[in-house]
C-alpha cells in the first residue's frame, strides 16, 4: 500500500470515528451554510404558515413539526456536525413549546437505551484503542480460502462478529476500510481483478456492515429508535434487548441474498486471490500477540452479552449492566487502558444525535404530529391487504429515503409515523413498523442514502452507475424477504402483522 493511500485511509478513519463532522467522500460540506440559512427559513415557514386546527394539528405539533423540518435541512446539507443538531433538537422543543418542560425536551438523554448504547461506544473505542477489533477482523478473513467468494465469506463473518462488539456502523465502517483496501492492492485494474475490487468494496465496506448491524438491537442505532418508538406505542419492554434478538436472527438471509447475488452480477466467485491470503496474514502477524489487556476486554464484552440475553432473569437492565462492565475494566492495576485515549476514540458526536432523535421522537408522540403524518399518508396507501400495503410502503419509504445520507436521521423521521400507520391501516404496530424500519437500513439504491456505502464509493473502485446496478435490485430483494419470510416469522414470535395491537 503507498503512503499516499494509507493517509487517505487514516484520514478517512479518523473522520468516521469523529461520527462524521468532517470532509468526506461525497460530502456536502460546500452547502453548510446555504443548508444552515435554509433550515432557519423552513423552521420560519412552517412556524408561521402551517394551520393549527381544533383535532387537527396543535401548536406544539406545529412547533414539533417545523423541529423536524429544521433538522431534515440541516442533516441533508451537513450545516451542523451531527452532535450538535443532536443537542439543538431539545433546545428548539423547548423554545417554541413542543416540549416546554426541559425534563420533557431532553428526555432522549436519559433513557435507558442511550445509556445502553453510551456504554457500547465507550466499549468500541477501548476495542479501537487496544487494536482488539482489528484483530479479530484480521483473524477471521486469514483463515479463508484464496478466492473471491471465500474472501467475501470471511468479511461478513468478520463483520457478525464486529456488530456484536462494535455497535456503530460507521465505526465497522472505519475497521474494514483498511482491510478491503488492502485486499484490493493484491487484484489488477482490469477484467477479474477489477471485478474483484468493485464486490470487495461493495460488499466488505458497504452491503455487509448495514445487514450485520440488524440482528442485535445494539449493533445498529436505527434499531434502538425502532425498538424505543414502539415500546413507546405499544407498551413499555415489549422489546428488550432478548427479544429484539429473537425477532430479528431470520435477517441473516440477507447476508446470504448479498452474497449470492453480488457474486452473480459481478462474475466474481472462483476470481482467484493473486499470491493467496498472504496480505491479511502480514496484518495481523504485525499485530503481535494478544495482550492481557485484550483478554481482558474481550472476557469483559463476553460478560455484557452474557448479561444482556439474560435480563429478562436478573432484571438489570442493559444500561446498567453495560455501564457495570465499563467501570469493570478501568479498576487500578486490572488493565493498562488510558482514559484519555478511549474518551477521544468515543464517538461523542454520534451519541448525541441519537438522544437528539429519541426527543425528537417523544416529541411527535406527545403532540400528536405523528398521528396527524400518518392519516395523510394513510389517505394514499391501496387497500391491498396487508402484503399490499407493506410492500407499498416499503417502496415509498425508499423513494423517501434517496436523498437522507443518515440512517439515524431517516428513522427517526419516519418511526413515530409508520408506528402510528399501523393501527390506522389495521395492522399491527410491532410487526409493521419493525419490518418498514428495517429495511429502511438497506436503502442500497444509491450509494449515497447509506453512510457505509458513501464510504465505499469515495473509494472509487466503482461507478455511481454500477452501484445503482448492483444496489437496487439488491433493496428489492430485501424488501421481497422482509414481507414474505420476515412477516410470517414475527406472526411465529406473537406478533402477526393482519392482527391490529389493542
Amino acid at each position: 500500500m503507498s503512503s499516499t493511500t494509507s493517509m487517505d485511509l487514516s484520514n478517512n478513519k479518523k473522520e468516521l470515528l469523529t461520527g462524521g463532522q468532517g470532509k468526506q467522500p461525497g460530502s456536502q460540506k460546500n452547502y453548510a451554510l446555504p443548508g444552515f440559512i435554509l433550515a432557519w427559513l423552513v423552521f420560519a415557514a412552517i412556524i408561521t404558515m402551517v394551520p393549527v386546527s381544533e383535532g387537527g394539528l396543535s401548536a406544539e405539533g406545529r412547533a414539533a413539526l417545523a423541529v423536524m423540518g429544521w433538522a431534515t435541512v440541516i442533516w441533508l446539507t451537513n450545516a451542523l456536525p451531527i452532535g450538535i443538531s443532536g443537542l439543538m433538537i431539545p433546545v428548539l422543543l423547548k423554545l417554541t413549546g413542543a416540549l416546554p418542560k426541559i425534563p420533557m425536551a431532553f428526555a432522549g438523554f436519559t433513557k435507558d437505551v442511550t445509556f445502553l448504547i453510551l456504554g457500547c461506544f465507550i466499549l468500541a473505542a477501548v476495542m479501537q484503542t487496544t487494536g482488539l477489533d482489528r484483530r479479530i477482523a484480521l483473524g477471521i478473513v486469514s483463515r479463508v480460502k484464496p478466492k473471491v467468494g471465500s474472501v467475501i465469506k470471511g468479511l461478513m463473518a468478520a463483520h457478525l462478529v464486529m456488530a456484536v462488539l462494535v455497535p456503530a456502523t460507521n465505526a465497522r465502517g472505519a475497521v474494514f476500510l483498511p482491510i478491503v483496501s488492502g485486499l484490493n492492492n493484491l487484484f489488477g485494474k482490469t477484467g477479474d481483478g477489477l471485478r474483484a475490487r468493485k464486490v470487495l468494496t461493495m460488499v466488505g465496506i458497504g452491503f455487509a456492515s448495514l445487514a450485520s448491524g440488524i440482528v442485535l438491537m445494539h449493533s445498529h442505532m436505527s434499531n434502538v429508535i425502532v425498538a424505543q418508538t414502539i415500546n413507546q406505542s405499544v407498551g413499555a419492554n415489549t422489546i428488550t434487548w432478548s427479544k429484539w434478538a429473537w425477532m430479528n436472527w431470520p435477517m441473516l438471509g440477507v447476508l446470504v441474498i448479498i452474497y449470492f447475488w453480488c457474486n452473480w452480477i459481478l462474475k466474481t466467485k472462483n476470481i482467484e486471490v493473486p499470491g493467496g491470503i498472504e496480505e491479511v496474514k502480514m496484518q495481523k502477524d504485525a499485530l503481535g500477540k494478544m495482550s492481557f489487556t485484550e483478554w481482558v476486554v474481550l472476557v469483559a464484552f463476553s460478560m455484557a452479552i452474557l448479561l444482556w440475553a439474560t435480563d429478562e432473569f436478573h432484571k438489570l437492565g442493559s444500561a446498567i449492566v453495560t455501564l457495570g462492565v465499563v467501570m469493570l475494566l478501568f479498576i487500578p492495576g486490572l488493565t493498562n487502558l488510558c482514559w484519555k485515549k478511549v474518551q477521544s476514540n468515543t464517538i461523542w458526536g454520534t451519541w448525541l444525535l441519537l438522544c437528539g432523535s429519541l426527543s425528537l421522537v417523544d416529541a411527535f408522540g406527545s403532540t400528536g404530529v405523528d398521528k396527524w403524518l400518518a392519516s395523510h399518508l394513510v389517505g394514499i396507501a391501496p387497500a391491498w391487504g396487508w402484503i399490499g400495503v407493506t410492500l407499498f410502503v416499503c417502496i415509498v419509504v425508499q423513494i423517501l429515503r434517496l436523498g437522507i445520507v443518515s440512517n439515524v436521521a431517516a428513522v427517526t423521521l419516519l418511526a413515530p409515523i409508520v408506528a402510528a400507520m399501523a393501527p390506522m391501516l389495521h395492522l399491527n404496530t410491532v410487526a409493521f413498523t419493525m419490518a418498514v424500519l428495517n429495511v429502511d437500513s438497506f436503502a442500497f439504491v444509491l450509494p449515497i442514502s447509506v453512510t457505509a456505502c458513501l464510504i465505499a464509493y469515495g473509494t472509487e473502485e466503482f461507478s455511481f452507475a454500477e452501484f445503482v446496478k448492483v444496489g437496487a435490485p439488491l433493496t428489492l430483494m430485501v424488501i421481497l424477504y422482509t414481507v414474505f419470510i420476515m412477516l410470517p416469522w414475527y406472526a411465529f414470535t406473537g406478533f402477526p402483522i393482519w392482527v391490529p395491537t389493542n
